[in-house]
């Protein structure tokens, strides 16, 4: 389809999809072009039309489409769209041959909220940059604060959401060809509520003092709601109790140990055809079984050791107010413990042979509190530990390693220390789980204490078996001496030190003379006289060190 043709129209019927859009660059003399159900490709093509003056395009609804490549097409003079799109329109502000300017966005889908929240919306914005403000057009009025970009919900019900604007005397600087604007965007809002109840409530007698669990005598009042009742039945164990039909309840001695509870209904409200507040039909209970007296109401117990340095634990019968969080404070001789306030309490060192209570309160997050009578006391006593006696591995001897096995106490304790012990004397810096004997240790015995301390206990120290004495290392050569030099009358022997498992040997030398001591010949270095002609020489290195054995390396040159 190409000549002279400088208009297209395009209707694509319902489940087609638009192809062949390059007919459109094929006829680049196109002046006028409209198409229905356009995809997002038409718009790059559209740009290959140079002459094109008027366009009229209608997206599928639901479809996102980016109408920015619009901008680019500085020949229109009329633009019409109606499109799933942003709505920031500010992108034809450089189509500046336009007359006529037609921008709509299909209504958004349904925005469903609550009473009291808010929500946002794209707002709209012109060409020029102005931000349009949206107005309520339904009668239910159900909206408050609205702006461009926002609204909140007031009531329950539907309503419509519209900006619109046409203008056929526009003003805009730079577009001064363009007199007729008209933007349009919709929304539709649903606020729903639900029904909302507070709690079974208690009207003491005045004739019952100090209490804050029903008793009987004391009455029972329905909970507050926003939705006025349309039926109540008082229940006692589950069965409806004859009568008791309305808002207050007086409690009965055949209530007691009983669990009271309401069965309720509310009426549903209904607006414009939709149910926007459901009807509420449930059963309520009491916070807790009903108390005979006063004195009888339930109180916290503690179980534990009773020992200081062990945890007690407060407990009370699920059925008392579940759904209330519970708040504990625990007490010393009748006096509140600063911070303890855990459902556990470890008694410290300091409270041994005290009494310790506890006392529960229930908290609702609406605020409401319920009071239960204190526990009965306890009296705690200081707690011991308990612990076998380390023992001591490694070969005992100078250099080697002894290692601490130290038993585990009961309880556990928070910390374990060391002490190594000579002859059953401190061996001052040896406080590490290992120990290296040293030559001081020769000949000695050594054991070990081990302090196991916990908090609140007394400390409890205990001393392993003691060695055997201890042995000394043994030095070995690991390179046998020599003597260095010519044995000839005025020359000088050297004889080396060797070396040895160990540092910081001590050397000495004695030199022979056919195996006789030669008298104060000792010196590394020897030098030979006329009388060892024909002698053999020698010399007897002795290495030595504290805690090490001996050793004698005796060395000849004939």
């Amino acid at each position: 389809m190409t000549g002279d043709i400088q208009w297209i129209g395009i209707d694509t019927q319902k489940d087609q999809v638009l192809g062949g859009l390059e007919v459109l660059a094929a006829n680049p003399q196109l002046k006028s072009v409209r198409i229905s159900k356009a995809p997002q490709e038409i718009i790059p093509e559209l740009a290959q039309l140079p002459v094109l003056e008027s366009l009229s395009l209608t997206f599928p609804k639901g479809q996102q489409v980016q109408l920015a490549g619009l901008g680019q097409l500085s020949g229109l003079k009329e633009l019409e769209v109606l499109a799933t799109s942003s709505t920031d329109y500010r992108w034809a502000k450089d189509l500046s041959n336009l007359e006529k300017l037609d921008l709509a966005s299909y209504t958004k889908p349904l925005i469903e909220l609550k009473i009291g929240a808010s929500a946002e919306i794209e707002p709209v914005i012109t060409v020029d940059g102005r931000v349009l403000r949206p107005w309520e057009y339904t009668g239910e009025r159900i909206l408050g604060q609205i702006s461009p970009t926002g609204f909140t919900a007031n009531k329950a019900g539907f309503a419509g959401l519209r900006t619109e604007l046409t203008d056929f005397e526009a003003v805009i600087p730079g577009q001064d060809n363009l007199k007729s604007v008209s933007y349009a965007a919709s929304w539709h809002i649903g606020v729903r509520d639900t029904v909302q109840l507070g709690r079974i409530s208690l009207n003491r007698n005045p004739s019952l003092a100090g209490h804050d669990a029903a008793v009987v005598g004391d009455s029972l009042l329905a909970p507050t709601t926003n939705y006025p009742y349309t039926a109540l039945q008082w229940t006692r164990n589950g069965e409806p109790i004859p009568d008791a039909v309305g808002e207050s309840y007086q409690l009965v001695r055949e209530d007691t140990n009983k669990v009271i509870a309401l069965s309720y209904e509310t009426k549903a409200v209904r607006q414009n055809g939709e149910v926007w507040v459901p009807s509420a039909q449930g059963t309520m209970k009491y916070g807790a079984p009903i108390a005979a007296t006063v004195a009888s109401i339930a109180k916290p117990t503690i179980s534990g050791s009773k020992i200081v340095g062990h945890k007690l634990t407060a407990s009370l019968e699920s059925a008392y107010f579940p759904d209330f969080a519970r708040r504990y404070q625990w007490l010393v001789d009748g006096f509140e413990i600063p911070r303890a306030t855990a459902k556990t309490y470890t008694p410290p060192r300091s409270y041994a042979n005290r009494k310790i209570s506890v006392r529960v309160t229930m908290h609702a997050a609406d605020g409401e509190s319920v009071w239960l009578p204190t526990s009965n006391a306890v009296k705690v006593v200081q707690g011991t530990i308990t612990v076998a006696k380390p023992k001591v591995s490694g070969t005992a001897k100078v250099g080697s390693k002894l290692t601490a096995n130290a038993a585990m106490p009961a309880p556990a304790a928070q910390s374990t220390k060391y002490q190594w012990l000579r002859g059953g004397k401190k061996i001052k810096g040896a406080t590490a789980k290992t120990y290296t004997l040293k030559p001081a240790d020769l000949n000695q015995r050594i054991s070990v204490s081990v302090a196991y301390a916990k908090t609140n206990y007394t400390t409890k120290t205990v001393t392993s078996t003691a060695t055997g004495k201890i042995a000394p290392a043994k030095l070995k050569v690991m390179k046998k001496p020599v003597i260095n030099g010519k044995k000839s009358t005025g020359k000088t022997l050297k004889a080396t030190a060797g070396s040895y498992n160990t540092k910081n040997v001590k050397i000495s030398y004695q030199w022979t003379r056919s195996g006789k001591l030669i008298p104060k010949a000792t010196n590394p270095n020897y030098k030979v006289v006329k009388a060892d002609a024909r002698k053999t020489l020698g010399v007897w290195v002795t290495a030595s060190k504290p805690g090490y054995t001996t050793v004698v390396t005796k060395v000849s040159k004939k």
